[in-house]
């Protein structure tokens, strides 16, 4: 019935993009790496710019090395605990997903500066200390799956649409009956009311490695820098189905020039028993992209009084060499009503497809104060990224000026706001934090809200510590397993299916550390 095509095609944020919307995706998803901290700093919304003194400022805010006056080591794990709930068409589903890991591992030298006797020591260049640190900067362990009865439209108005464009979903829509040509015009083949049903299951992680620098000038300004070498491992399965009913004779005598319809009295007997049958749609989509990158990082932490610190921080891009490796597959079945058996079948599948590719994240800019007092502190940032100006370039198969320029068109410059505090309840030996981080919307077009809420304690023994923090994080978007183009919509009048996504993490980190 039709004829067999192996084209790469990888999608990843909507099943039903156009090939290109998979890397458009990706430009958003490693974009939205979170500085690496500890505990202590999660506990306080990761507003860490005008902070110093923790292992996080080798991957934060290097400047704060300056403020250690001694060595320290530290580790930090992590219990990610995922719940999505989404809404598709009164329906609803939810998937959850745990996973424990290695959150950070760092190690700070203290390197103070050689001083002649009887010279003042709290004035010039007083240390220049060494940090080197390992630090999970996001956790791609989710689980999204929905269904429901799609009352306004089917998979197949969208392979008709797809046949406008000339694309290869186009082509295997077509070959699969889903959708015919009559009078230059293309014509949906089944019945409205479909079931149809979507899972996406995530797992892996992107991380830094980073060398960092930090000296003190005379306990009142303080300066930073460091390298961060950055790896992506990401997998991903996403399945589609559609359960539905063909179209009849009476519908298709209702179409211009049926008659020449293959699905007609002239056309294809095999298409003509379609008419009227049940059918069964599936597409599964394995994507395995890995990356390696590096960018460097620059700050600065001023103390215009004991009380008071301010600072800015800035991270280049990230520069990433990535790959992907993915596996495709379409089925579709036919019935007779009342029958378990098919009577027609028709399959796609890939035979694995890989390609390299560049990709360079947004710059991020930080700037904190904080304000310290003798029982603890606040702290607040502000932090903008530009998610518009991601860029992908380099040998790849995909039109990367159509990429980009969908970057560009969908996505903006953003700012979040992070702010936090700590109090001493047994000075020396207790703490408790709070913290409040705001995700500013990254789309252009669509709505997006993100939030997290994280409290704390900490836990001081002579020179080892311990902090506990647990953070509730929320997100809400919209999902879509396909979408048409603007002038199909135009011209139609359909409208894009969409699921309403609630996700949930309840997320529990631990820091063990010393002083030596």
């Amino acid at each position: 019935m039709r004829t067999k095509q192996f084209i790469a095609l990888g999608i990843m944020t909507g099943f039903f993009y156009a090939a290109h919307a998979q890397n458009v995706g990706e430009s958003l998803l490693f974009s939205q790496n979170e500085q690496g901290s500890t505990a202590r700093f999660k506990a306080m919304g990761n507003a860490q710019t005008a902070l110093g003194g923790d292992i996080s400022n080798i991957s934060g805010n290097p400047a704060g090395l300056g403020f250690f006056t001694s060595s320290d080591v530290s580790l930090s794990l992590d219990y990610f605990g995922d719940k999505n709930q989404a809404t598709y068409f009164g329906q609803s589903n939810t998937n959850t997903k745990n996973r424990f890991g290695l959150n950070q591992l760092g190690i700070v030298f203290n390197l103070p500066s050689m001083r002649a006797r009887g010279s003042n020591l709290e004035t010039g260049w007083l240390n220049f200390n060494v940090g080197i640190a390992y630090t999970k900067t996001n956790s791609f362990h989710s689980t999204l799956g929905y269904a429901g009865v799609n009352t306004t439209s089917t998979a197949a108005d969208f392979f008709a649409d797809q046949g406008y464009e000339g694309s290869f979903l186009g082509k295997i829509g077509y070959d699969f009956g889903l959708y015919d040509e009559l009078a230059n015009e293309n014509y949906p083949m089944t019945s409205i009311d479909n079931e149809q049903g979507i899972m996406n299951r995530y797992s892996g992680y992107q991380s830094e490695t980073n060398l960092s620098f930090g000296a003190n000038y005379s306990n009142k300004f303080y300066l930073g820098a460091g390298i961060g070498l950055a790896t992506i491992n990401y997998d991903s399965y996403t399945g589609f189905y559609e359960d539905g009913r063909m179209v009849d004779q009476a519908y298709l005598e209702t179409l211009p020039d049926w008659q020449n319809s293959r699905f007609g009295p002239n056309g294809d007997t095999g298409y003509q028993e379609l008419l009227g049958s049940d059918y069964s749609y599936d597409q599964e989509i394995w994507m395995r992209t890995r990356g390696t990158g590096v960018n460097f990082k620059l700050g600065m932490i001023y103390k215009p009084v004991e009380q008071v610190r301010i600072g800015i921080n800035a991270t280049s891009p990230t520069w990433y060499r990535m790959s992907d490796d993915f596996d495709d597959s379409y089925m579709i079945r036919n019935y007779h009503p009342n029958e378990s058996e098919p009577f027609s079948s028709a399959d796609d599948q890939s035979q694995g497809n890989y390609y390299e590719y560049n990709y360079r994240t947004p710059f991020r800019f930080n700037g904190g104060i904080a304000g310290v007092f003798s029982r603890g502190l606040i702290s607040a940032d502000v932090e903008y990224i530009d998610y518009g100006s991601a860029r992908f370039s380099g040998t790849y198969s995909y039109d990367k000026e159509l990429m980009n320029e969908d970057i560009k068109a969908n996505y903006k410059g953003a700012v979040n706001l992070k702010i936090g505090g700590e109090l001493a309840v047994i000075p020396q030996v207790m703490m408790i934090r709070a913290g409040y981080n705001h995700q500013g919307n990254p789309y252009d077009n669509a709505d997006f809200k993100a939030r997290s809420i994280t409290g704390g304690l900490g836990f001081r023994f002579m020179n080892y510590y311990i902090d506990a923090t647990y953070q509730n994080w929320q997100q809400e978007y919209t999902h879509m397993p396909y979408q048409f183009t603007p002038a199909h919509q135009e011209a139609t009048g359909l409208t894009n299916p969409t699921a309403s996504v609630k996700n949930t993490r309840n997320n529990v980190f631990l820091t063990i550390g010393a002083k030596f």
